[in-house]
C-alpha cells in the first residue's frame, strides 16, 4: 500500500518553549497544528485516488520486531559483537524492503487486501490497518534500530529520581542521544461501533462544570449516542465488525520534552476543548470535525491567565482544571483512578522505571509535577513497560531477545 509517511516536524528554539509555556492560546494553535500534520490525508500507492491519514501508515510494535530482526542479522558476527549501527544506507534499504514486504501474509492475502482497497468504501480502506493500540513514525523507529546498543546497555534497575542526566544535551540514559524531532508516537481508544452495538458511542462532558468536579473518567456510565462514518473516524475489519475512534494521543519530539496532544470525540464538539477548532482542521473535513482538543508542553501552568485569552465555554474549561502544574487528560484513555487529574507529561516522565509504575497517580498534584532529574527512556513507555499486553511493544525487550539468539555465534 505504500511506505510510512514521516513526520513533518516543525524546528522550534527555547524562545518558542517559553511561548508555549506561558500561554495557553500558542499552546492550542501549537495542538491544532500537530493534530494536522497527523490526521493530514497521504495517498495509497497504488490508488492515489484514495487516501488514509497520515498516522494510519505509521508502524506497529510488529513491524519494529520484523524490521530489527532483519536489520540485526544482516549487520554480520563482527558488526553484532561490537554493537555497530546499521549505516544510512543499509536503513534506507531496510525502509524499501518494508514497505514491499509481505511479512506473514500469503500472495492470496495481499490480492484480497487489494481488492479491500479497490472495491470497499473509506471504512474499508481504513480497516487494512487495524485497530492496533499504538503507533510509531519513521522517525522514532529509526531511532530505535540505530540506538540499539545503548538500549540494550541500559539498567533500569539503577534508575532513581536523582539519576542524573548522561550529559547536558542528552537526558535519556538508555539512549546515545535523544529522539529526533520526527519521532512521533500515536495512542489510540476505539469502540465497537456496528449493528452489534445499537447504543452508540459514549459522550463524556468535558464542560467547565463538569471538570469543575472530575476525579475519574467513567465512559461505560455516560450516555451514549449513535455516530456514523461522518461523525466517528471508523473502520471495517476483515470480519465486517466496525470500530469507531474515540480517543487518539499524538506524541511529538518537536519541543525538547514533547508535544503532548490528546483528542477525544464528541457529538457536539463545537464547545469547550473544540472552539478554537482552526481551518486547516475544518478542511480536513468530517468526520474531524467531531472531536475537542487539549494540549501540554511542560508541567508547570506558566500562563498566568486561568482562561488563557478565550471567551465562551473554552474559557470557561480552562478556567477549571486552571493550576500551578498543567492539564490535559482523555477521558477514553485515561482509565485509572484520578486520571482526570493528570497531564500526559507527569506519567510520562517516568517512562522506563516500572518501580514507580503503581505510585504515579498518589504523587502529588495526581503525579503532574516534574520530579526526575533525567528521563531515562526519552519520555517513551514503548521503551520498556511490565503490563503491556504484548511484548512486542516492549523495544527493550524485542533488542534483547534477538541479540540473545545471536549470543553464542
Amino acid at each position: 500500500m505504500g511506505a510510512a509517511e514521516g513526520y513533518p516536524a516543525d524546528v522550534f528554539d527555547g524562545a518558542d518553549e517559553e511561548r508555549f509555556a506561558t500561554s495557553k492560546k500558542a499552546r492550542r494553535e501549537l495542538g491544532w497544528k500537530v493534530l494536522a500534520k497527523a490526521l493530514a490525508p497521504v495517498k495509497l500507492a497504488a490508488f492515489p485516488d484514495k487516501t488514509i491519514p497520515r498516522f494510519r501508515t505509521w508502524l506497529g510494535g510488529d513491524e519494529v520486531e520484523r524490521l530489527f530482526a532483519k536489520m540485526y542479522g544482516e549487520l554480520g558476527p563482527e558488526r553484532r559483537e561490537a554493537k555497530a549501527a546499521p549505516t544510512e544506507q543499509e536503513l534506507a534499504s531496510l525502509w524499501e524492503w518494508n514497505a514491499s514486504s509481505l511479512g506473514p501474509s500469503s500472495e492470496a492475502d495481499f490480492f484480497a487486501r487489494m481488492k479491500q482497497v479497490e472495491e470497499g468504501d473509506a471504512t474499508h480502506v481504513d480497516g487494512l490497518g487495524g485497530n492496533a493500540r499504538n503507533a510509531y513514525s519513521p522517525g522514532f523507529v529509526q531511532h530505535v534500530l540505530g540506538d540499539y546498543g545503548a538500549m540494550a546497555a541500559c539498567d533500569l534497575d539503577a534508575l532513581s529520581f536523582e539519576s542524573a542526566p548522561p550529559s547536558a544535551s542528552n537526558f535519556a540514559s538508555c539512549f546515545s542521544r535523544e529522539m529526533p524531532a520526527d519521532a512521533a508516537v500515536i495512542k489510540t481508544s476505539w469502540r465497537r461501533n456496528d449493528a452489534f452495538v445499537p447504543d452508540g458511542l459514549p459522550v463524556i462532558d468535558t464542560s467547565a462544570a463538569a471538570l469543575a468536579t472530575a476525579d475519574t473518567w467513567k465512559p461505560s456510565a455516560a450516555p451514549k449516542v449513535k455516530a456514523g462514518p461522518r461523525e466517528a473516524y471508523s473502520v471495517t475489519m476483515s470480519d465486517d465488525a466496525g470500530y469507531s475512534l474515540v480517543g487518539l494521543h499524538v506524541m511529538t519530539k518537536e519541543l525538547r520534552h514533547w508535544v503532548w496532544v490528546t483528542v477525544w470525540w464528541s457529538p457536539d464538539a463545537d464547545g469547550d476543548f473544540g472552539q478554537d477548532r482552526p481551518e486547516e482542521i475544518k478542511q480536513l473535513g468530517a468526520p474531524w470535525d467531531h472531536y475537542k482538543m487539549c494540549v501540554v508542553t511542560d508541567f508547570d501552568e506558566k500562563d498566568p491567565d486561568p482562561r488563557g485569552g478565550f471567551e465562551g465555554s473554552l474559557g470557561d474549561a480552562l478556567a477549571a482544571v486552571h493550576g500551578k502544574h498543567t492539564w490535559c487528560s482523555n477521558p477514553f484513555l485515561e482509565r485509572g483512578a484520578h486520571n482526570a487529574q493528570t497531564n500526559c507529561i507527569g506519567c510520562h516522565q517516568h517512562a522506563g522505571d516500572a518501580k514507580v509504575l503503581d505510585s504515579i497517580l498518589s504523587f502529588p498534584e495526581a503525579g503532574r509535577a516534574k520530579t526526575r532529574e533525567s528521563f531515562p527512556t526519552d519520555y517513551s513507555w514503548a521503551f520498556m513497560t511490565p503490563p503491556s499486553p504484548d511484548t512486542k511493544d516492549r523495544f527493550l525487550e524485542v533488542v534483547k531477545r534477538r541479540m540473545k539468539l545471536y549470543a553464542n555465534e
